[in-house]
């Protein structure tokens, strides 16, 4: 019966693909329509410095509520949005308890209006694996995340890919450097503490691929099956400086980055829900780690995940410079340099301090800076995690417990 079954759905993928490239054409070509930044209108690949946000429908109560939470996660300025845990079987491509290809046609729809383009987790050890591609092709998807994917299965996804308009991209492993566009990466973000010693050297591999340019590494510190950072790292006084630390180490380096949902708000382990709830009555506070705490407050994680996102996409330094990862393991330290193309008073290099300790550290980086030829003496705030105020001095800053420091390198 399942040899039957598996028969079905490939000759029902056929016929449905078939209809859909010629009833539903328009609706695939959604990714190429002017206008879009790496839409496959212009030369520059949008997953170069995108941010993806990776979410389980059950989060949002199925794939109907993803849909009508989708302003939301519009509001973190993420490039695409990668549905993961679908489910599904040889008669349905998605499991019936989240929905309907109806409910995803319409995520589909909601998302290109904004921007987002919509990624599907694949499973490599699929029978029927480029027959689900291309059905979800089909219906409008940019791309796939196929973890424990070979080289083979990776090449024949992305000549699938090559016959739809628009940019769209396959995430493979980091051992599939050089034949997926973009690979999965959470060495950096899951170590077992916050150790500079340990977190660095990870960071600097993932830079080195992105040097290369065979591959976009995609920085990534929660995921499923995997421990939620904030359980790893919270030590119960520090919780939300810990995990905006977290937030810069994924999105102000080279790399892609992934928000594996509910990151943004500080769910740990055994919180697998995205609370929307308001106030039951005027004046009550919200409960903590919803999207309406969030919202309350400025200096809150969500907030600060959007103020990283939008700093990600609208400084050029930011999004292209190359960077130089500084060695300040002896105070658990973690630092940065992002460099534009041609330093200019007008383009500055930028400057990406972590202090990963419980207590506060001076660093002094004059001469980290004579060694990179970067001239200069104090960082000029763009953000920082913390309540202080004021520029920081290359011959001795002081950051508090925890706290990120980002600021332009002036003179």
């Amino acid at each position: 019966m399942s040899i039957l079954f598996r028969r079905f759905f490939r000759l029902r993928s056929t016929i449905s693909l078939l209809v859909l490239l010629c009833a539903s054409g328009a609706q695939a070509q959604t990714l190429a329509r002017p206008g879009w930044v790496g839409s496959g209108m212009s030369a520059t690949s949008w997953w170069k410095h995108g941010v993806v946000y990776q979410a389980d429908p059950r989060g949002f109560g199925g794939l109907h509520g993803l849909a009508e939470h989708l302003d939301y996660i519009h509001s973190l300025g993420v490039d695409a949005l990668l549905l993961s845990s679908l489910g599904g079987d040889a008669q349905n491509a998605i499991d019936p308890e989240l929905g309907t290809m109806d409910d995803l046609d319409e995520i589909v729809r909601r998302a290109s209006q904004n921007n987002i383009r919509v990624l599907v987790e694949l499973n490599a050890h699929a029978n029927d694996l480029q027959d689900r591609a291309r059905l979800w092709l089909a219906h409008g998807v940019a791309g796939f995340r196929v973890a424990g994917a070979t080289t083979a299965q990776i090449a024949e996804l992305r000549k699938s890919e090559s016959s739809f308009a628009g940019q769209r991209v396959v995430i493979g492993d980091v051992d599939a450097v050089g034949s997926a566009q973009m690979i999965a990466d959470p060495r950096a973000g899951t170590q077992e503490k916050l150790a500079a010693s340990s977190i660095r050297p990870a960071l600097e591999a993932a830079q080195q691929i992105a040097d290369e340019g065979r591959s976009v590494p995609l920085l990534l510190s929660d995921g499923a099956g995997m421990t939620r950072s904030m359980t790893r790292y919270a030590d119960g006084a520090h919780d939300a400086d810990v995990a905006k630390m977290v937030a810069a180490m994924l999105m102000t380096t080279r790399a892609a980055s992934l928000i594996y949902f509910g990151q943004e708000l500080g769910l740990t382990d055994g919180t697998n829900i995205v609370s929307f709830e308001q106030p039951a009555k005027k004046g009550e506070q919200p409960a903590a780690m919803s999207v309406a705490a969030g919202d309350a407050s400025p200096a809150s994680l969500l907030n600060w995940y959007r103020q990283l996102s939008a700093m990600t996409h609208s400084n050029r330094t930011m999004s292209s410079g190359a960077i130089m990862v500084l060695n300040h393991d002896d105070q658990n330290v973690l630092a940065w340099v992002r460099r534009p193309q041609s330093v200019s008073l007008s383009s500055p290099a930028i400057v990406v301090i972590e202090n990963l300790s419980a207590q506060p550290v001076t660093i002094l980086l004059k001469a980290d800076m004579q060694r990179l030829r970067l001239k200069g003496s104090f960082l000029r705030t763009l953000a920082r995690s913390d309540s202080g105020m004021g520029a920081m001095h290359l011959d001795g800053m002081t950051l508090a417990p925890y706290s990120v420091f980002i600021g332009e390198l002036r003179y």
